[in-house]
């Protein structure tokens, strides 16, 4: 062997040992990114922090928590979709990225389905039905019958348009027989301040209320279901109100992969992400942001998707929400 071809090996030795060990390390070795679709300090934000600081000190690996919000989630879901297989590169996620923007917009940059392996289901949503002091209801029936009253003249806002908090109140008004008007705002934290000054009457609220309902600034009416919330035990489910099928448009978090991540590697996440979730310290956190502990299969989290995108469609369809 002469000096250069010598020279040659011993610069490309020391990548071939390196990616030998990569393939003799157990999954995992190196630090896990979650991409988050939200920004900082929204619910879905918080819960993958306290799952993702448990999971951090179970495998003795920094979690690195990315936050890429924008198009309804869809930047995050991009980048997931494209990043390489192998179990480092992750989605936390609320369902709507997935079982609601196929239906919003003309064309997405991944598929729903194809594109990504379900891991686990991390928390469940349960949207509160929340109304300001001054329309002096304390019921949902007064609150119908005010609606009622005055057709087209009380104002609900939302996260914005296409958002499932539009799906769930049009839904609702739908199956109650009102006619309210959409104040689409850029996110939940200016329509709950809106909410709070009066400039708005009602709106559904994942969890970002709970505060001022605890403080009596915000009257809760009902729960969209299918349970009652650990934090407002006392606030019934619709259905418990005669007010059925509205559930269908409660929301989920999710963890997720690029699809092509093996089987072995979503079942080790799976197994490690398991105590966590149903961990006193990270369950008391998802209760104390309004939403529900929860945790699944990935075959589970994968049926749940499945489901979303059959109900949910003709519900889109219905309100006419788009988001080209």
């Amino acid at each position: 062997m002469n000096r250069r071809s010598f020279i040659g090996l011993l610069a490309v030795t020391p990548a071939i040992i390196a990616r030998a060990a990569d393939a003799q390390e157990p999954y995992p070795f190196k630090p896990i990114h979650i991409v988050v679709s939200v920004s900082a300090g929204g619910s879905i934000d918080t819960i993958a922090r306290a799952y993702g600081e448990a999971l951090s000190q179970q495998i003795g690996q920094p979690v690195v928590i990315e936050n890429r919000p924008g198009a309804n989630g869809n930047i995050a879901a991009a980048s997931v979709a494209h990043a390489a297989p192998d179990g480092y590169t992750l989605l936390a996620t609320g369902g709507s990225t997935l079982n609601l923007n196929p239906f919003l917009y003309r064309s997405l940059p991944f598929d729903p389905v194809k594109s990504f392996a379900p891991v686990a289901l991390t928390a469940r949503t349960n949207f509160i039905l929340v109304v300001h002091p001054k329309l002096g209801v304390d019921t949902v029936e007064s609150f119908i019958a005010l609606a009622k009253s005055k057709p087209k003249t009380l104002n609900y806002g939302s996260a914005g348009n296409g958002s499932l908090i539009q799906i769930a109140s049009e839904l609702f008004n739908t199956t109650v027989g009102i006619e309210t008007n959409h104040v689409p705002y850029k996110g939940l934290a200016p329509a709950v301040n809106d909410l709070l000054a009066g400039q708005i009457d009602y709106m559904f609220d994942s969890a970002t209320t709970m505060s001022h309902i605890q403080a009596g600034r915000l009257k809760a009416l009902a729960v969209i279901g299918p349970n009652r919330l650990p934090a407002l035990p006392d606030v019934k489910t619709l259905a418990e109100h005669g007010i059925l099928g509205v559930d269908v448009a409660s929301g989920w978090h999710g963890l997720f992969a690029p699809a092509g991540t093996s089987p072995e590697v979503i079942d080790r996440l799976n197994a490690l992400l398991q105590p966590i979730l149903m961990s006193v310290s990270v369950r008391e956190r998802v209760i104390a942001l309004g939403a529900e502990p929860a945790s699944s299969t990935p075959a589970e989290l994968g049926k749940i998707l499945a489901g979303d995108l059959v109900r949910l469609e003709p519900i889109v369809k219905r309100t006419g929400a788009s988001l080209d």
